[in-house]
């Protein structure tokens, strides 16, 4: 009972740091020097872990790249949150971009992950910049520490890419409604 007990309490403190911190697209301005350097060292983590990766993500029309994303459970509700960079394939950032998603169902604990979605071609990335991007995606690649992995097929205009914060963990379907764009210069 007490690792029931302890699960919900970690769930509900992120749940209020959520919430307490807001759901903003951007980081706040005295954050994103920090934010913008982990970001990079995520890609950076990821094109050394998948083998290809780099020349997939200059054939494509952007990526977006989170560093952290929290994703969380409370018996039957949960979701995922976390604040991205996007960048043409150069590396050059021309937004940001958010992953925020409810789910319901039989769930408890918290876990973290790093992720990155190449953007196929202009015109995803016109729909995703105009929030208007739609179905899901069930083929997210799963990178481990320390391992290598294949590189993502395109669906519905993206490629995912899921690195675990530590070890290897299960993949997840990712719902392209839920992933948000704010150009620089509107936070």
């Amino acid at each position: 009972m007490t690792i029931v007990r302890s699960a919900l309490l970690l769930a509900a403190t992120c749940v209020a740091a959520l919430f307490a911190t807001g759901c903003s697209t951007a980081p706040k301005a005295e954050n994103q020097d920090a934010f913008i350097s982990e970001s990079r060292a995520a890609t950076r983590w990821f094109e050394q872990s998948v083998p290809g990766l780099r020349s997939q993500i200059d054939d494509s029309a952007g990526y977006i790249i989170y560093p952290s994303v929290a994703q969380w459970g409370i018996i039957f509700g949960g979701g995922q949150y976390g604040r991205g960079m996007v960048n043409r394939p150069s590396g050059e950032q021309i937004g940001w971009g958010a992953v925020n998603t409810g789910s319901i169902g039989l769930q408890a604990g918290v876990r973290g992950f790093k992720m990155l979605v190449v953007i196929q071609d202009e015109a995803t990335l016109e729909k995703f910049k105009q929030n208007k991007l739609s179905g899901s995606v069930s083929g997210v690649v799963v990178v481990a520490e320390g391992g290598t992995s294949g590189k993502a097929n395109f669906e519905n205009g993206v490629a995912v890419y899921q690195g675990a914060s530590s070890g290897l963990m299960a993949g997840v379907n990712i719902a392209l409604d839920y992933l948000r764009y704010k150009p620089l210069g509107a936070e």
